[in-house]
């Protein structure tokens, strides 16, 4: 089943976040693609609206 999701990024703080696009490959691994960029949420109420799946997750990183 496929879900709408939305990842907003509520906080005021200057921290940097990037939202990556995982997909499971035939082995059942997690695999980050490479030539979809990472979603930035750099700014207070940001938000980015994706999908996810049996195959497919997003993953929410901070900016180090």
């Amino acid at each position: 089943m496929t879900k709408a999701i939305r990842i907003e990024n509520a906080d005021t703080s200057t921290h940097k976040v990037r939202v990556y696009r995982e997909n499971k490959n035939e082995a059942g691994e997690w695999v980050r693609r490479d030539e979809i960029p990472a979603a930035a949420l750099d700014t207070p109420t940001q938000m980015l609206t994706d999908y996810v799946h049996s195959g497919q997750r997003l993953v929410v990183e901070e900016v180090a």
